[in-house]
């Protein structure tokens, strides 16, 4: 079973595959694409550093928790809101409410909403998704394409 023999598939397939060159045979593929995390807090005071981290896995806790809470939400908190009229709002990516990072978040006091409060799918709800919907507008507009995760983050 080859595949050789369905319409458009004969320049594809090889009868006889040891016959294939070896760049062709062994070709490497990631069995994971490469992930580009990007974050920043928002509130009607400002907006936060923008924190990008190329990873060849999901966000995980410990780049969550330094890269994001540590270097960018507490920092802009201190700035923007010393009055502590705020409620943290992440999304329900598991980072979000690892133990490490709630923990984090209830030693330096800030209010955030429970996982169980936190509704999936509800877009209009989390203000973070407009403007992520605005950029992702702006980046493809005119069929703009990123060749590779370092060209996207330029952006």
């Amino acid at each position: 079973m080859s595949g050789s023999n369905v319409g458009g598939n004969r320049f594809f397939y090889l009868t006889d595959p040891a016959t294939a060159p070896s760049n062709i045979r062994f070709q490497k593929k990631a069995k994971f694409e490469a992930k580009l995390l990007v974050w920043m807090a928002i509130s009607l005071q400002g907006v936060s550093d923008v924190y990008v981290h190329n990873s060849k896995q999901a966000n995980r806790r410990g780049t969550y928790l330094t890269g994001c809470i540590d270097k960018r939400l507490l920092p802009f908190l201190a700035k923007y809101h010393q009055d502590g009229n705020y409620l943290f709002w992440p999304d329900l990516a598991s980072a979000h409410y690892s133990n490490v990072v709630q923990g984090r978040l209830n030693k330096k006091n800030v209010p955030f909403v429970p996982r169980t409060d936190n509704p999936p799918n509800v877009p209009q709800a989390s203000p973070i998704e407009t403007v992520w919907a605005l950029l992702e507008q702006k980046m493809y507009e005119g069929n703009w394409e990123a060749k590779n995760l370092d060209i996207l983050a330029q952006e």
